[in-house]
Protein backbone atom coordinates (compact mmCIF):
# COMPACT_ATOMS: atom_id res chain seq x y z
CA UNK A 1 0.00 0.00 0.00
CA UNK A 2 3.17 2.69 0.95
CA UNK A 3 4.99 1.26 -2.11
CA UNK A 4 2.10 2.60 -4.50
CA UNK A 5 0.57 5.45 -2.75
CA UNK A 6 4.67 6.64 -2.88
CA UNK A 7 4.55 5.90 -6.65
CA UNK A 8 1.30 7.47 -6.99
CA UNK A 9 2.28 10.71 -5.02
CA UNK A 10 5.52 10.84 -6.78
CA UNK A 11 3.26 10.78 -10.37
CA UNK A 12 0.79 13.17 -9.08
CA UNK A 13 3.54 15.73 -7.95
CA UNK A 14 4.45 15.88 -11.53
CA UNK A 15 1.20 16.29 -13.30
CA UNK A 16 0.28 19.03 -10.94
CA UNK A 17 2.95 20.82 -11.50
CA UNK A 18 1.73 21.60 -14.93
CA UNK A 19 -2.18 22.47 -13.96
CA UNK A 20 -3.40 21.78 -17.63
CA UNK A 21 -7.48 22.10 -17.95
CA UNK A 22 -9.37 18.92 -17.64
CA UNK A 23 -12.29 17.64 -18.75
CA UNK A 24 -15.46 16.40 -16.91
CA UNK A 25 -14.56 12.57 -17.07
CA UNK A 26 -13.83 9.67 -14.81
CA UNK A 27 -10.41 8.71 -16.58
CA UNK A 28 -6.70 9.96 -15.80
CA UNK A 29 -5.68 11.01 -12.46
CA UNK A 30 -7.20 14.83 -12.53
CA UNK A 31 -4.48 16.99 -13.24
CA UNK A 32 -6.09 20.12 -12.18
CA UNK A 33 -5.75 20.09 -8.21
CA UNK A 34 -4.00 23.05 -7.47
CA UNK A 35 -5.02 22.78 -3.97
CA UNK A 36 -3.03 19.42 -4.25
CA UNK A 37 -0.05 21.09 -4.82
CA UNK A 38 0.19 24.02 -2.69
CA UNK A 39 -0.71 22.49 0.13
CA UNK A 40 1.87 20.06 -0.77
CA UNK A 41 -0.23 16.79 -0.50
CA UNK A 42 2.55 14.76 -2.59
CA UNK A 43 5.38 15.35 -0.20
CA UNK A 44 3.30 14.96 2.79
CA UNK A 45 2.13 11.51 1.90
CA UNK A 46 5.68 10.44 2.21
CA UNK A 47 5.37 10.86 5.80
CA UNK A 48 1.40 9.70 6.25
CA UNK A 49 -1.73 9.26 4.27
CA UNK A 50 -3.98 9.05 6.75
CA UNK A 51 -4.61 5.69 7.35
CA UNK A 52 -6.36 4.43 10.72
CA UNK A 53 -8.29 7.97 11.55
CA UNK A 54 -11.27 9.01 10.87
CA UNK A 55 -12.75 12.27 9.54
CA UNK A 56 -15.92 14.11 10.71
CA UNK A 57 -17.82 15.94 7.52
CA UNK A 58 -20.30 17.82 9.30
CA UNK A 59 -22.21 19.57 6.28
CA UNK A 60 -25.29 18.16 3.91
CA UNK A 61 -24.38 14.85 4.28
CA UNK A 62 -21.78 12.62 2.20
CA UNK A 63 -22.82 10.61 -0.90
CA UNK A 64 -21.09 6.65 -0.54
CA UNK A 65 -21.51 6.10 -4.33
CA UNK A 66 -19.04 8.15 -5.75
CA UNK A 67 -16.22 5.74 -7.02
CA UNK A 68 -13.64 7.71 -5.42
CA UNK A 69 -15.23 7.60 -1.77
CA UNK A 70 -15.56 3.70 -2.68
CA UNK A 71 -15.16 1.80 1.16
CA UNK A 72 -14.15 5.02 2.51
CA UNK A 73 -17.91 6.67 3.72
CA UNK A 74 -19.98 5.82 7.41
CA UNK A 75 -22.95 7.80 7.23
CA UNK A 76 -23.83 8.73 10.70
CA UNK A 77 -26.76 10.72 12.38
CA UNK A 78 -28.48 13.41 10.51
CA UNK A 79 -28.98 16.25 13.50
CA UNK A 80 -31.09 18.37 11.14
CA UNK A 81 -34.22 17.06 12.05
CA UNK A 82 -35.27 16.80 8.35
CA UNK A 83 -36.91 13.30 6.68
CA UNK A 84 -33.50 12.86 3.82
CA UNK A 85 -32.29 9.65 2.70
CA UNK A 86 -28.38 9.46 1.30
CA UNK A 87 -29.51 8.12 -1.94
CA UNK A 88 -32.61 11.49 -2.43
CA UNK A 89 -31.73 13.62 -5.15
CA UNK A 90 -31.25 16.94 -2.64
CA UNK A 91 -28.62 14.91 -0.29
CA UNK A 92 -24.90 15.88 0.24
CA UNK A 93 -24.10 18.52 -3.13
CA UNK A 94 -21.44 20.22 -0.81
CA UNK A 95 -20.64 17.52 1.47
CA UNK A 96 -19.82 15.14 -0.90
CA UNK A 97 -17.58 17.71 -2.47
CA UNK A 98 -16.24 18.63 0.65
CA UNK A 99 -15.61 14.98 1.49
CA UNK A 100 -13.79 14.42 -1.53
CA UNK A 101 -11.15 17.41 -0.71
CA UNK A 102 -10.42 15.41 2.81
CA UNK A 103 -9.91 11.84 1.49
CA UNK A 104 -11.38 10.77 -1.94
CA UNK A 105 -8.44 8.16 -3.48
CA UNK A 106 -9.43 7.87 -7.03
CA UNK A 107 -10.44 5.23 -8.28
CA UNK A 108 -9.44 2.21 -11.11
CA UNK A 109 -6.28 -0.05 -11.28
CA UNK A 110 -3.61 1.41 -8.35
CA UNK A 111 -6.53 4.33 -8.21
CA UNK A 112 -5.07 6.08 -11.01
CA UNK A 113 -8.39 7.37 -12.08
CA UNK A 114 -10.10 10.63 -10.62
CA UNK A 115 -9.39 12.93 -7.83
CA UNK A 116 -7.33 12.57 -4.32
CA UNK A 117 -8.03 14.07 -1.06
CA UNK A 118 -5.11 15.33 1.31
CA UNK A 119 -5.56 11.92 3.37
CA UNK A 120 -6.60 9.47 0.90
CA UNK A 121 -6.78 6.78 3.49
CA UNK A 122 -8.36 8.32 6.02
CA UNK A 123 -12.24 7.52 6.28
CA UNK A 124 -15.04 9.74 6.29
CA UNK A 125 -18.02 9.62 8.76
CA UNK A 126 -20.96 11.42 7.29
CA UNK A 127 -23.04 13.92 9.57
CA UNK A 128 -25.92 15.88 8.24
CA UNK A 129 -26.23 19.39 10.07
CA UNK A 130 -27.23 21.40 7.08
CA UNK A 131 -29.16 21.42 3.61
CA UNK A 132 -27.83 22.41 0.47
CA UNK A 133 -28.96 25.19 -0.72
CA UNK A 134 -31.11 24.47 -3.49
CA UNK A 135 -32.43 21.57 -1.39
CA UNK A 136 -36.79 22.66 -0.86
CA UNK A 137 -36.25 21.85 2.72
CA UNK A 138 -33.44 24.44 3.50
CA UNK A 139 -34.88 26.81 5.68
CA UNK A 140 -36.14 24.34 8.23
CA UNK A 141 -32.79 22.96 10.10
CA UNK A 142 -32.48 22.80 13.37
CA UNK A 143 -30.73 25.78 15.14
CA UNK A 144 -28.38 23.35 17.16
CA UNK A 145 -28.17 20.96 14.58
CA UNK A 146 -23.93 21.42 14.58
CA UNK A 147 -23.75 21.58 18.30
CA UNK A 148 -25.58 18.39 18.19
CA UNK A 149 -23.54 17.19 14.74
CA UNK A 150 -20.07 17.23 17.20
CA UNK A 151 -20.85 15.30 19.96
CA UNK A 152 -22.90 12.47 18.06
CA UNK A 153 -19.23 12.34 15.85
CA UNK A 154 -17.21 12.60 18.92
CA UNK A 155 -19.52 9.55 19.95
CA UNK A 156 -19.12 7.75 16.86
CA UNK A 157 -15.60 7.59 17.14
CA UNK A 158 -13.76 10.67 15.08
CA UNK A 159 -10.21 11.86 15.64
CA UNK A 160 -10.65 14.85 13.02
CA UNK A 161 -14.28 16.62 12.75
CA UNK A 162 -14.66 19.17 9.71
CA UNK A 163 -17.16 22.14 10.49
CA UNK A 164 -18.10 23.54 7.08
CA UNK A 165 -21.54 23.20 7.22
CA UNK A 166 -21.26 27.69 6.75
CA UNK A 167 -22.32 30.20 9.44
CA UNK A 168 -24.02 29.49 12.80
CA UNK A 169 -27.03 31.28 14.04
CA UNK A 170 -26.48 33.51 16.97
CA UNK A 171 -28.79 31.57 19.42
CA UNK A 172 -26.57 28.39 18.75
CA UNK A 173 -23.11 29.94 19.01
CA UNK A 174 -22.58 29.36 22.57
CA UNK A 175 -24.19 25.47 22.65
CA UNK A 176 -21.67 25.09 19.74
CA UNK A 177 -18.94 26.07 21.40
CA UNK A 178 -19.65 24.30 24.18
CA UNK A 179 -19.88 21.08 21.98
CA UNK A 180 -16.42 21.86 20.53
CA UNK A 181 -14.77 21.96 23.75
CA UNK A 182 -16.57 18.73 24.67
CA UNK A 183 -14.83 17.49 21.42
CA UNK A 184 -11.57 18.26 22.56
CA UNK A 185 -11.65 17.10 25.88
CA UNK A 186 -12.09 13.78 24.39
CA UNK A 187 -8.89 14.22 22.07
CA UNK A 188 -10.50 15.21 18.99
CA UNK A 189 -9.24 18.10 16.59
CA UNK A 190 -12.09 20.49 15.34
CA UNK A 191 -11.71 22.42 12.22
CA UNK A 192 -14.01 25.40 11.41
CA UNK A 193 -14.69 27.03 8.22
CA UNK A 194 -13.76 30.88 9.10
CA UNK A 195 -17.02 32.78 9.31
CA UNK A 196 -19.45 34.62 12.00
CA UNK A 197 -20.01 32.44 15.45
CA UNK A 198 -16.52 30.28 14.78
CA UNK A 199 -16.32 28.34 18.25
CA UNK A 200 -13.88 29.26 20.56
CA UNK A 201 -11.22 26.21 20.37
CA UNK A 202 -11.61 25.18 16.51
CA UNK A 203 -8.63 25.88 14.32
CA UNK A 204 -10.48 28.01 11.95
CA UNK A 205 -9.65 28.57 7.75
CA UNK A 206 -10.12 31.05 5.61
CA UNK A 207 -9.69 30.08 1.71
CA UNK A 208 -7.75 31.79 -0.62
CA UNK A 209 -7.11 31.41 -4.61
CA UNK A 210 -4.77 30.12 -6.86
CA UNK A 211 -1.96 31.78 -6.62
CA UNK A 212 -2.81 34.35 -3.92
CA UNK A 213 -0.90 35.04 -1.25
CA UNK A 214 -2.45 34.43 2.31
CA UNK A 215 -1.34 37.37 4.01
CA UNK A 216 -4.26 39.16 6.71
CA UNK A 217 -3.55 36.51 9.37
CA UNK A 218 -4.71 33.47 10.41
CA UNK A 219 -4.72 30.21 8.69
CA UNK A 220 -5.20 30.25 5.01
CA UNK A 221 -5.40 27.04 2.14
CA UNK A 222 -6.46 26.76 -1.33
CA UNK A 223 -10.79 27.46 -1.01
CA UNK A 224 -11.54 28.72 -4.74
CA UNK A 225 -12.45 26.56 -7.59
CA UNK A 226 -10.67 22.91 -6.32
CA UNK A 227 -10.92 20.35 -8.18
CA UNK A 228 -13.14 17.83 -6.08
CA UNK A 229 -15.98 14.64 -6.33
CA UNK A 230 -19.67 15.81 -6.74
CA UNK A 231 -22.95 13.83 -5.86
CA UNK A 232 -23.74 11.50 -8.63
CA UNK A 233 -20.69 10.41 -9.18
CA UNK A 234 -18.57 13.49 -11.26
CA UNK A 235 -16.24 15.73 -10.82
CA UNK A 236 -17.01 19.87 -9.77
CA UNK A 237 -15.57 22.23 -7.81
CA UNK A 238 -15.67 23.71 -4.13
CA UNK A 239 -14.97 27.49 -3.08
CA UNK A 240 -15.24 28.99 0.25
CA UNK A 241 -14.13 28.48 3.30
CA UNK A 242 -15.73 25.10 3.96
CA UNK A 243 -13.02 23.91 1.14
CA UNK A 244 -10.52 25.48 3.22
CA UNK A 245 -11.04 23.86 6.17
CA UNK A 246 -11.43 20.42 4.33
CA UNK A 247 -8.12 20.71 3.07
CA UNK A 248 -6.95 21.56 7.20
CA UNK A 249 -9.16 18.59 8.39
CA UNK A 250 -7.54 16.00 5.80
CA UNK A 251 -3.86 17.56 7.10
CA UNK A 252 -4.98 16.82 10.38
CA UNK A 253 -6.13 13.51 9.50
CA UNK A 254 -2.52 12.48 8.40
CA UNK A 255 -0.81 14.20 11.60
CA UNK A 256 -3.37 12.25 13.53
CA UNK A 257 -2.36 9.16 11.60
CA UNK A 258 1.21 9.39 12.11
CA UNK A 259 1.01 10.98 15.77
CA UNK A 260 -1.31 9.44 17.51
CA UNK A 261 -0.03 10.91 20.60
CA UNK A 262 -0.45 14.68 20.20
CA UNK A 263 -3.40 16.28 21.83
CA UNK A 264 -5.98 18.62 19.98
CA UNK A 265 -4.04 21.72 20.80
CA UNK A 266 -0.78 20.36 19.69
CA UNK A 267 -1.83 19.13 16.45
CA UNK A 268 -3.67 22.47 16.03
CA UNK A 269 -0.17 24.27 17.23
CA UNK A 270 1.13 22.16 14.65
CA UNK A 271 -0.89 22.80 11.64
CA UNK A 272 -0.67 26.79 12.07
CA UNK A 273 3.40 26.55 12.55
CA UNK A 274 3.87 24.25 9.84
CA UNK A 275 2.20 26.77 7.56
CA UNK A 276 4.19 28.76 4.93
CA UNK A 277 3.58 32.18 5.26
CA UNK A 278 0.18 31.73 6.85
CA UNK A 279 -0.66 29.05 3.79
CA UNK A 280 -1.29 25.54 4.51
CA UNK A 281 1.77 23.53 4.14
CA UNK A 282 0.84 19.99 4.65
CA UNK A 283 4.66 18.90 4.99
CA UNK A 284 5.50 21.40 7.49
CA UNK A 285 3.09 20.61 9.78
CA UNK A 286 4.02 17.02 9.68
CA UNK A 287 7.16 18.28 10.58
CA UNK A 288 5.99 20.69 12.78
CA UNK A 289 3.93 17.63 14.73
CA UNK A 290 6.87 15.18 14.76
CA UNK A 291 9.33 17.74 16.73
CA UNK A 292 6.63 17.90 19.51
CA UNK A 293 6.24 14.31 18.98
CA UNK A 294 9.58 13.97 20.13
CA UNK A 295 8.55 14.94 23.68
CA UNK A 296 6.12 12.46 24.00
CA UNK A 297 5.10 9.78 24.80
CA UNK A 298 3.69 6.95 22.41
CA UNK A 299 1.25 6.36 24.92
CA UNK A 300 -0.25 9.61 26.85
CA UNK A 301 -2.12 8.73 29.79
CA UNK A 302 -2.92 12.35 29.77
CA UNK A 303 -4.59 12.85 26.27
CA UNK A 304 -8.33 12.59 27.69
CA UNK A 305 -7.78 15.02 30.40
CA UNK A 306 -6.28 17.91 28.67
CA UNK A 307 -5.02 20.13 31.33
CA UNK A 308 -6.37 23.47 29.00
CA UNK A 309 -9.58 22.22 29.45
CA UNK A 310 -11.75 21.49 32.65
CA UNK A 311 -12.61 18.19 34.05
CA UNK A 312 -15.84 16.82 32.48
CA UNK A 313 -17.17 16.39 36.04
CA UNK A 314 -16.67 18.61 39.08
CA UNK A 315 -14.80 17.82 42.19
CA UNK A 316 -18.31 17.75 44.15
CA UNK A 317 -19.39 14.94 41.94
CA UNK A 318 -17.33 12.18 43.22
CA UNK A 319 -17.55 13.69 46.92
CA UNK A 320 -21.40 13.19 46.79
CA UNK A 321 -20.74 9.89 44.96
CA UNK A 322 -18.63 8.65 47.50
CA UNK A 323 -21.30 9.78 50.24
CA UNK A 324 -24.12 7.72 48.39
CA UNK A 325 -22.06 4.90 47.98
CA UNK A 326 -21.01 4.89 51.82
CA UNK A 327 -25.04 4.97 52.55
CA UNK A 328 -25.40 1.92 50.71
CA UNK A 329 -23.36 -0.20 52.04
CA UNK A 330 -24.31 0.84 55.83
CA UNK A 331 -27.86 -0.47 54.65
CA UNK A 332 -26.71 -3.70 53.18
CA UNK A 333 -25.03 -4.23 56.11
CA UNK A 334 -27.73 -3.18 58.76
CA UNK A 335 -30.10 -5.61 56.20
CA UNK A 336 -27.55 -8.39 57.00
CA UNK A 337 -27.14 -8.25 60.20
CA UNK A 338 -30.58 -8.21 61.24
CA UNK A 339 -31.13 -11.28 59.05
CA UNK A 340 -28.47 -13.55 60.65
CA UNK A 341 -29.46 -12.65 64.20
CA UNK A 342 -33.59 -12.82 63.40
CA UNK A 343 -35.73 -16.12 64.52
CA UNK A 344 -38.96 -15.66 61.92
CA UNK A 345 -40.08 -19.15 62.81
CA UNK A 346 -40.15 -18.64 66.59
CA UNK A 347 -38.25 -21.37 67.54
CA UNK A 348 -36.92 -22.17 70.98
CA UNK A 349 -33.61 -20.79 72.37
CA UNK A 350 -30.84 -23.36 72.51
CA UNK A 351 -30.25 -25.67 75.36
CA UNK A 352 -27.13 -23.27 76.08
CA UNK A 353 -28.44 -20.23 76.18
CA UNK A 354 -27.99 -18.83 72.49
CA UNK A 355 -31.22 -18.42 70.00
CA UNK A 356 -31.65 -20.39 67.19
CA UNK A 357 -32.98 -24.02 67.49
CA UNK A 358 -31.47 -26.44 69.69
CA UNK A 359 -29.37 -29.49 67.98
CA UNK A 360 -29.75 -33.14 68.39
CA UNK A 361 -27.98 -35.84 68.15
CA UNK A 362 -28.66 -37.22 64.55
CA UNK A 363 -31.25 -40.18 65.06
CA UNK A 364 -30.07 -43.69 64.62
CA UNK A 365 -30.31 -45.56 61.74
CA UNK A 366 -32.02 -48.62 62.26
CA UNK A 367 -32.37 -50.30 58.76
CA UNK A 368 -28.21 -50.58 59.21
CA UNK A 369 -28.77 -52.18 62.60
CA UNK A 370 -31.31 -54.83 61.35
CA UNK A 371 -29.07 -55.56 58.73
CA UNK A 372 -26.33 -56.78 60.88
CA UNK A 373 -28.45 -58.83 63.26
CA UNK A 374 -29.67 -61.21 59.84
CA UNK A 375 -25.84 -61.44 59.24
CA UNK A 376 -25.33 -62.51 62.54
CA UNK A 377 -28.60 -65.57 62.43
Amino acid sequence: MRARRAAIAAATAVLLSAHPAAADTGGGLRMDQWGLDTVGAAEAWRQSEGSGVTVAVLDTGVRDDHPDLTDAVTHGDDTTGQDRDPGDPEYGDRGTRTAGLVAARGHGREHTGGVMGVAPDARILSVRVAADADDPKAGGVAEDAQARGVRSAVADGAQVIALTAGPVPKGARAGLSEAVGYARRNGVVVVQAAGPGAPKGALSVRSAAQGAAAGGGGLSAPGEQVETTKAGGGYGTASGNGAAAAFAAGTAALIRSAHPQLRPSQVAEAITKGADNGMLSAPGALDAAGATAKDVPAFDPDLADETEDSAILPAWAFWLAGGVLAVILATVGVFLLRRTTSNPYDLPPRADGSDGPEQRDPPRRRGRGRRRAASRR
